[in-house]
């Protein structure tokens, strides 16, 4: 599906419980459960060539974390796919890559009926978009990414699994601006109790060792990190080139002791990391660039097509 290109659409559109309006009038009601209590499933993708990258995958992801958390959708996933594409049309994104869309998909329980709301019951889900903010990204691709632990600690296994992607996002920001004033430019790490790495809010890690004479791929295990698309699909590139994975808990330290480490993420794809706190690693690794390859060749476009 090819789109007509229009770099400044205004207003922008969004789609409401199956209705379109400008972006502005889209989001949830005061006495909708998302925003008073938080309940809320998100999920994140992007355009690659005007085409919503990966967008099966992260309509399962979606669907299944609304299961998770007894979200009842009132709209089912074959809906949800034309309205992503419809989204694209109805504000014309193109196909220049600088010109990519991030596409936001979530979904709430709906207005709490104590609130004497006028909204109708059931669910409440919206799905809209904006410009990818590429400036956010593009030091990465030419600098490499840098790490900080954060004091802040990790959402570890409990009552919310770390594996849900939804939209309670405060430890991440406290982190966030904790690193900010100390490490501008910075991505904090959140680490467990135990000291275990987890991951970024912006990105899930992976880095190089060499073990019985071979390299291979660590990554956190499965319940400690969010049920990453981009990062399974950095998996999967990485099977294809031949570099062992495992899934293991690790410190802060061995992560400063990599031969290289990346990160991946929605947003831009899989970068190397330059820094570990004050530790400088190879950047970019040559595995990290064999991936970069393979991730361009998997999307039809260069992976830093939108932000070179």
């Amino acid at each position: 599906m090819a789109y007509q290109q229009n770099p400044n659409p205004s207003p922008l559109l969004a789609w409401k419980n199956g209705h379109w309006l400008p972006l502005d009038q889209a989001g949830p009601s005061l006495a909708d459960t998302g925003w008073v209590q938080g309940v809320t499933v998100v999920d994140v993708l992007r355009t690659v060539q005007g085409k919503p990258f990966l967008l099966d995958r992260h309509l399962d992801r979606f669907f299944r974390d609304c299961r998770s958390l007894a979200i009842e959708t009132r709209w089912n996933r074959e809906t949800m796919a034309e309205v992503v594409h419809q989204l694209l049309v109805k504000n014309k994104v193109g196909t220049n890559p600088h010109r990519a869309w991030f596409i936001i998909l979530l979904a709430t329980p709906g207005p709490l009926p104590h609130y004497a709301s006028r909204e109708p019951s059931g669910a409440t889900q919206i799905v809209h978009g904006f410009p990818l903010p590429t400036a956010r990204y593009s030091p990465w691709f030419s600098e490499g990414a840098r790490l900080v632990a954060s004091p802040v600690l990790a959402s570890i296994p409990g009552p919310i699994d770390p594996r849900i992607k939804h939209r309670s996002r405060l430890h991440w920001w406290m982190a966030q601006q904790m690193a900010s004033r100390e490490n501008p430019g910075a991505l904090p790490v959140l680490l467990t109790p135990n000291g275990e790495v987890t991951e970024t809010a912006l990105a899930h890690l992976a880095w190089v060792t060499q073990r019985s004479g071979r390299d291979l791929l660590i990554i956190p295990p499965e319940e400690l990190v969010l049920d990453g698309i981009s990062l399974n699909l950095a998996l999967e590139l990485a099977k294809k080139i031949g570099l062992p994975i495992e899934r293991a808990p690790f410190g802060w330290k061995d992560l400063q002791g990599a031969k290289e480490a990346f990160i991946t993420g929605s947003g831009f794809g899989l970068c190397g990391v330059s820094r570990v706190g004050q530790t400088s690693l190879p950047f970019p690794g040559p595995y990290t660039q064999q991936l970069q390859q393979a991730w361009s060749t998997f999307a039809g476009e260069p992976i830093d097509a939108s932000f070179t």
